[in-house]
């Protein structure tokens, strides 16, 4: 095996072995209307987990805070999209805090998810579609001619004429 095969197949394995990039964003759907999210979420992190927000824009749909563990800061960010599905609100929730396990930001999100079922009930359902009701069994309509003609056929003795 050539120098230059041995060194790629290192390489492959070295990317094997490292660990893979974290995505360290996580997001979801929450059937909550923009302005139930946006006001929970940022008591959640301002009251009930004390940690700082250092700049929001509601209209934009995001703020920023400190993520504090153990004594460490952690930039953090929530991001909030309005939208609409099935006639419903829903609003997309991105959260992420830099250097940290996604399983803090998993954590973060259901933390908001139980924090808006305590504030507002259950989320809204989707508006079912209504099914058009089915028609009795029996004739089916018979298609009507198209002008100009009367939908019988042509005596049979008649000859065509040669004008």
């Amino acid at each position: 095996m050539g120098f230059k095969r041995r060194l790629l197949v290192g390489m492959c394995l070295l990317s094997l072995l490292a660990p893979a990039a974290v995505s360290a964003r996580k997001q979801t759907d929450l059937r909550y209307p923009f302005d139930q999210v946006w006001n929970a979420a940022l008591r959640m992190v301002r009251v009930d987990m004390r940690m700082p927000v250092t700049d929001r824009d509601p209209e934009a749909g995001y703020f920023l805070f400190d993520y504090v563990d153990n004594g460490k800061r952690y930039a953090g960010s929530l991001e909030l999209v309005r939208g609409e599905r099935d006639a419903r609100p829903f609003t997309k929730t991105m959260i992420q805090v830099q250097g940290m396990p996604g399983y803090v930001e998993q954590m973060l999100l259901d933390k908001l998810q139980r924090k808006l079922r305590e504030e507002f009930g259950e989320p809204l359902e989707p508006v079912k579609p209504v099914k058009p009701e089915p028609k009795p069994p029996g004739k089916k309509p018979q298609p009507k001619p198209d002008e100009g003609e009367t939908g019988d056929a042509p005596p049979e003795d008649v000859a065509p004429s040669s004008h």
